[in-house]
């Protein structure tokens, strides 16, 4: 092997060593990988009484991140007359992980593709995750399982051709008087009006 085949191929081994080092870098420094270590140093100042601090040193995110979109206006879903749930959604660039420790949801993480947006707490993920495990036999795959907050409660919409469903959270459930788990998409719209109604007639 010539010194400039040997150079030519130290070089390629490099290079490609450094742009794996650079992907690994940058994956590390994302904004889900940022707000999980946010996460980890919070809880480990506060020093949670269920877990001991060391524990959430452990912790990672989901393999998995679910899609958020945002509703329209109260204004928009008073005037909507439609049964379907998906046109009063707009996609936005945030996503939903589970934060995990030793397989159990700890917490959740919300952030979009510059930074961390939101966390929330184990109580809230317990209830989401289940209502994603629900969710996902109907779907295909992760892109059809979507994220949604009213009034700062969660619901998870499947998109699966022209089907709909919708799965309520605890949270949501209570605030619109449904069952939570699985309720017709038109059920919820029913519910949303009635619920931004009194809202809009006082602002008036």
């Amino acid at each position: 092997m010539g010194k400039r085949t040997l150079f030519t191929l130290t070089t390629a081994i490099m290079t490609g060593g450094l742009l794996f080092a650079m992907a690994g870098y940058a994956a590390f420094n994302s904004p889900e990988q940022i707000g999980l270590q946010d996460f980890i140093q919070i809880h480990q100042q506060q020093k949670d009484k269920n877990l001991a601090g060391d524990s959430f040193s452990a912790a990672q995110l989901s393999e998995f991140s679910i899609a958020i979109d945002a509703t329209a206006t109260a204004e928009q879903i008073q005037a909507y007359s439609d049964a379907s749930f998906k046109k009063l959604l707009q996609p936005t660039n945030e996503r939903l992980w589970f934060v995990m420790i030793n397989g159990a949801p700890e917490g959740i993480l919300i952030a979009n593709d510059k930074k961390p947006v939101k966390m929330g707490g184990k109580n809230r993920s317990k209830d989401l995750l289940k209502l994603y495990h629900s969710a996902r036999g109907l779907a295909a795959n992760d892109e059809q399982v979507r994220y949604v907050e009213f009034e700062g409660q969660g619901l998870l919409l499947v998109l699966s051709g022209e089907a709909e469903s919708v799965f309520l959270s605890q949270g949501l459930a209570s605030l619109l008087q449904l069952p939570e788990g699985q309720v017709q998409p038109r059920e919820v719209i029913a519910k949303m009006k009635a619920r931004i109604a009194p809202t809009s007639a006082q602002q008036e």
